[in-house]
């Protein structure tokens, strides 16, 4: 279920918005449902007291009552995930956007087609963040969703798979196998004994990868041309 809110303080743009949005999300077939607010206050307020969340929020930068930055910046107080789409006239506050790590940002009168790209990107960006795999090994079963992957290693048909939360999840595989069973673009495999997690790279220098913690993972020399490509036209998708 995607839940979807809608706040601007004009009642023909909400209904606007909210027939683009209804017609985009019944093409993409899947469950969904949409709360509309007419003030930035009232969105925080229902988050606060009603205790819900939205993946997607559909935000006006200029309401009588509040600016849409300093609502999400409220939001983000509380929810670091939640896709902000700021509708706007002006592209006054097209940086202040990136403060609040807005997804979209998109200009009144509503284009459609950018409106359903913003959708897209959105739905993209939610898939991604929910992508998991189950490993099995003696102690249990462990659900692992990929954003929480740092990076795997290899030792003996023993695979180690490092997370955030600096728990390693061990396991009886090829790392070849684990490699295929992921199945997603953000993951790199540097090295025979190597799997990355490309949102966590912070550099690549000479023959290694540097992750955000700074452990250091070896690249393949053969292969070292091929995987900065990859790496560089993955940056240049994400950023």
């Amino acid at each position: 279920m995607i839940n979807i809110a809608i706040c601007d303080d004009d009642i023909d743009e909400v209904k606007a918005i909210f027939s683009f949005v209804l017609k985009n999300m019944e093409e993409l077939n899947t469950a969904f449902k949409i709360k509309t607010f007419n003030e930035g206050q009232d969105l925080i307020d229902h988050m606060n007291f009603d205790k819900e969340n939205f993946d997607i929020v559909f935000l006006d930068i200029y309401m009588k009552a509040s600016q849409g930055i300093d609502i999400a910046r409220k939001i983000r107080e509380f929810d670091k995930q939640c896709k902000i789409i700021f509708i706007t006239v002006s592209h006054e506050h097209a940086i202040d956007s990136y403060e609040v790590r807005a997804l979209y940002y998109i200009l009144k009168p509503i284009d459609e087609e950018k409106l359903s790209a913003a959708i897209k990107i959105a739905i993209e960006e939610l898939d991604k963040e929910n992508k998991n795999i189950v490993i099995i090994n003696k102690k249990g079963s462990y659900k692992i969703f990929y954003k929480d992957i740092l990076y795997a290693e290899s030792k003996a048909r023993i695979v180690n798979i490092y997370l955030k939360s600096q728990e390693v999840i061990t396991f009886y595989s090829k790392l070849e196998d684990f490699f295929y069973k992921l199945q997603d673009e953000r993951f790199l495999k540097s090295h025979k004994s190597f799997i990355v997690n490309m949102d966590y790279i912070l550099k690549i220098e000479d023959k290694s990868i540097f992750i955000d913690d700074y452990t250091k993972i070896p690249i393949s020399s053969a292969n070292l041309v091929k995987i900065k490509e990859i790496y560089f036209k993955y940056l240049l998708k994400y950023t």
